[in-house]
């Protein structure tokens, strides 16, 4: 059973007449939902006082029973947090948005308590709570707040904060000042190098990490705690290209907390200014969810969901994927389509090298296509789809999910996930559907699918407890009833699996997918 997600068995149920058998269920965690429900709150029913007896559920389940529907009921909130204090802090940072967000109807500040028992238990949890704390912040120049529970929720962060602070011991309170002066420096490059003309930007990075100092051995970098800092490679440092301001990538050198310090390694980073990254992080999370599911079942599917932080308000630091290039890139150095490209990088079709990259492409591409039918991630142009060097696809910028999708692209994106002709190239040779490597691609698709249908109450919760961040992909439609909708959960398993051949179908025969790379390609000059 995966830690952090519920898989609930309905056949259970059928055995057990429920409330006459409540003492036998209490040891299924899957079963409390059907016992702890908003009209057991509303009644204060008697079986909430059961409670207290009752097996620890996933952090998911928990999670949901922070919403309003559960009226911060004392009993269900001991519940929580005693499934919360269960878990190393380390492992909670995971849902770290989610915890935030239930500070919004935490009435008897109990989330607040756990968060700063948690954070004195753990440095890393409280600078990751800090940061998110931080990402939440609305300033001046943001979108302007109406909801006098928000008003409440926005004065409520920095109080929280300043308790986290106030509760380190002398040698917590250096670190943290050390830490988070260091990526400040390097986040703050951004705004001096936002009026430099383009061309004096890459000289202008190089300067000011030159000025920045790494003092001590114990920072880390935000993104992956388990690297410690060792240095700044001052000439790694360049802009890329944004519509927001100048968004920079800095290589740094780490070695392993836990392994041998002296085997010092490059790991790069993105700094963000002016780009809100907690949507993103809430598609990561769902990722990271579902290559977990994927992981506890067999199915050998990939998906990298590379870590995003949010640090300030329109502020986070973005891991950079490893050993890889964009599809855009790719088409810089070649005329030829993906079928060409990994014949020049891998050897011909048929080569123990080539069909390993093949299939490496297959079990992600899948991957994707599970993630992407449920996330319904759209902009999906060829500068957001990176291949690495074996050959694996990973998505990247999630700006538009779920309900929303880019002005302008006339529903051009309506396939449920991106299959363009060159990726059809490799996936079906046969060009009809019919090929063996097209037939493992829909069969790994589905095993995907009806995995991720098991745990699909874990995976909507973790959304679900974001509906009032104000994130723009809940500011239309009904995201989270289409997110369950998506799941079909009153299909039986061989209907769900016909349902996920027919989304494959479609995707193949979707010519609305070209249409979008054009569009880019003429717009923003983003390789077909």
């Amino acid at each position: 059973m995966l830690p952090f997600c519920d898989a609930r068995p309905s056949l259970i149920f059928l055995v057990f007449p429920l409330q006459s058998h409540i003492l036998d269920l209490r040891c299924i965690p899957e079963a409390l939902p059907y016992f702890v429900t908003p009209k057991a709150v509303d009644e204060d029913s008697v079986l909430l006082q059961q409670l207290p007896h009752w097996a620890a559920c996933s952090i998911t389940q928990a999670l949901e029973f922070l919403t309003p529907a559960y009226k911060g009921h004392p009993r269900v909130m001991a519940y929580v947090l005693r499934v919360l204090e269960s878990y190393p802090p380390e492992r909670v940072t995971f849902f770290m948005p989610q915890l935030v967000q239930s500070l919004r109807y935490d009435d008897g500040r109990l989330v607040e308590g756990y968060l700063l028992r948690a954070a004195q238990r753990s440095d890393v949890f409280a600078h990751i709570l800090i940061w998110n704390l931080q990402g939440e912040t609305i300033t001046s120049e943001s979108k302007e707040v109406s909801s006098g529970k928000n008003i409440s929720f926005q004065a409520l962060l920095p109080v929280v904060r300043q308790h986290i602070i106030d509760g380190f011991t002398p040698k917590a309170l250096d670190l943290f000042q050390r830490e988070f002066a260091f990526f400040e420096k390097v986040t703050s490059i951004s705004g001096v190098l936002y009026p430099l003309p383009k061309e004096e930007r890459r000289a202008g990075i190089w300067r000011e990490l030159e000025k920045i100092e790494l003092e001590g051995e114990d920072l880390y970098l935000p993104t992956a705690p388990n690297k410690l800092v060792r240095g700044i490679r001052v000439d790694s440092g360049i802009p890329l290209q944004s519509a927001a301001k100048v968004p920079i990538m800095v290589t740094f050198n780490v070695v392993d907390r836990c392994g041998d310090r002296k085997d010092v390694k490059p790991e790069a980073c993105i700094f963000k200014v002016g780009d809100d990254c907690r949507q993103d992080v809430l598609a990561l999370q769902v990722i990271a969810l579902l290559r977990d599911i994927f992981e506890a079942v067999g199915v050998n599917l990939y998906l990298f969901p590379y870590d995003v932080l949010p640090t300030g308000p329109e502020r986070g630091i973005v891991e950079v994927v490893p050993n890889t290039r964009s599809r855009s890139q790719m088409g810089e150095t070649t005329d030829g389509g993906l079928y060409e490209i990994f014949q020049q990088d891998y050897g011909p079709v048929g080569s123990p090298s080539f069909e390993a990259a093949r299939k490496n492409f297959i079990i992600s591409s899948a991957g994707y296509a599970v993630a992407s039918l449920l996330l319904q991630p759209k902009d999906r142009h060829n500068g957001n789809l990176l291949f690495d060097n074996v050959g694996r696809l990973v998505h990247i910028d999630f700006g538009f999910i779920l309900e929303t999708s880019p002005g302008g692209n006339m529903r051009f994106e309506s396939a449920h996930f991106k299959l363009s002709h060159e990726m059809t190239q490799l996936l079906d040779p046969s060009g009809v559907m019919k090929s063996e490597t097209w037939l493992q691609f829909v069969s790994l698709c589905v095993k995907g699918y009806l995995a991720a249908r098991r745990y699909m109450d874990g995976i909507i919760n973790t959304v679900m407890m974001m509906l009032d961040s104000g994130l723009p992909c809940f500011s239309r439609g009904d995201p989270i009833g289409n997110l369950r909708k998506r799941f079909h959960p009153e299909m039986s398993e061989r209907e769900a699996a016909n349902f996920m051949i027919r989304v494959c179908t479609d995707a193949y025969n979707k010519w609305t997918t070209a249409g979008y790379d054009l569009i880019q390609y003429i717009q923003q000059g983003i390789e077909k």
